[in-house]
């Protein structure tokens, strides 16, 4: 029998918890903790699986001109600037991404304008905002448009907004509105440090305070697909243009023989960055939660289609070579 005092001792002991035991077990709390902030478990894969069967062009070698050389020496890791909100507009003026102007900002009376006008109170140190534009294929655009009654030539806006994954109609002149109740971020007041000069307030700050959302303009769905889109901005930068119809023809023929073409839209965004890594392609699952599950991709080719509608699309595998995020994020 253990006298009163030795088992005392016993239940000291087993409380006592080693230094090296306490890091650990924090370290894994952390971990835990940090996989709460993005929904999907996403896992590695090294690189791209080779294609399984040939559709007509999976082996396809897109020609660039001489002086447009794709950059395949250069580590693809945090070459992306990937945002943490991502606004993909369906009703621009210029709607295929082909026919584009190389700044989609200087389209008159476009979403991409008349935001570019809250550039300073979108993008802080907080927060970084992307304002794409898409065009989906397979008639999926028109579908959607049609869906919302959107006519042409209508100020009425349709955009896609990641990562609340929504569907917002509005129209064109409560843009400012639109802006406050989705992408303002008001900065967060800087920890007190009496070595450091404080900048004051800036004045876009203050004016967007004026700014009244008007809840009854804004009409919101649930996205419910996965969206692919691939960059294939001709005017901004000549390789994402020639490399971007192969890729999408490629991904649908691939989609459709895993039966996945009604859960995904696909189709072709405007410029995202990297062009010197084109083909640059953008998967964004239904089950986002935040930036880490925006994957981003470049230097794909029609033999990488595959490889990523298996590993990606299906089991929800990172592709570390063809990865333009940030590994260590995760």
């Amino acid at each position: 029998m253990w006298s009163k005092e030795e088992k005392k001792q016993k239940r000291e002991k087993k409380m006592y918890v080693q230094p090296q035991q306490r890091t650990y077990y924090l370290l894994l709390m952390f971990r835990l903790f940090a996989r709460r902030n993005y929904s999907i478990h996403w896992r590695f894969k090294d690189v791209c699986p080779s294609p399984r069967y040939d559709t007509g062009c999976t082996y396809c070698q897109p020609e660039f001109p001489t002086n447009l050389a794709i950059d395949f020496d250069k580590n693809l890791n945090k070459t992306g600037a990937i945002p943490t909100k991502h606004v993909m507009v369906l009703t621009n003026p210029i709607n295929q991404i082909s026919e584009l102007p190389s700044k989609t900002e200087f389209i008159p009376n476009s979403i991409p304008s008349e935001i570019t006008k809250y550039r300073t109170m979108i993008q802080t140190d907080d927060q970084r905002v992307t304002i794409s534009v898409i065009h989906l294929n397979n008639n999926r655009h028109q579908q959607i448009l049609d869906q919302y009654n959107i006519k042409p030539g209508s100020s009425q806006q349709l955009v896609f907004l990641y990562p609340s994954m929504k569907i917002i109609r509005f129209d064109l002149s409560v843009s400012d509105q639109f802006v406050k109740k989705y992408l303002y971020s008001k900065p967060t007041a800087p920890v007190y440090n009496p070595f450091v000069q404080t900048k004051p307030s800036a004045p876009n700050n203050d004016l967007f305070d004026s700014i009244i959302v008007d809840e009854s303009n804004f009409i919101e769905d649930e996205l419910d697909k996965d969206l692919l889109v691939i960059c294939g901005h001709a005017k901004r930068d000549l390789r994402c243009g020639i490399i971007a119809p192969q890729l999408e023809s490629e991904f649908n023929q691939v989609l459709v023989r895993h039966n996945l073409q009604d859960t995904i839209y696909t189709g072709q965004v405007s410029h995202v960055g990297g062009h010197a890594y084109a083909g640059n392609v953008l998967y964004y699952p239904k089950d986002c939660q935040t930036s880490k599950d925006f994957i981003w991709y470049g230097r794909v080719f029609p033999k990488d289609v595959q490889g990523i509608v298996e590993s990606t699309i299906i089991n929800k595998e990172i592709i570390k070579d063809l990865f333009r995020g940030d590994i260590e994020a995760y």
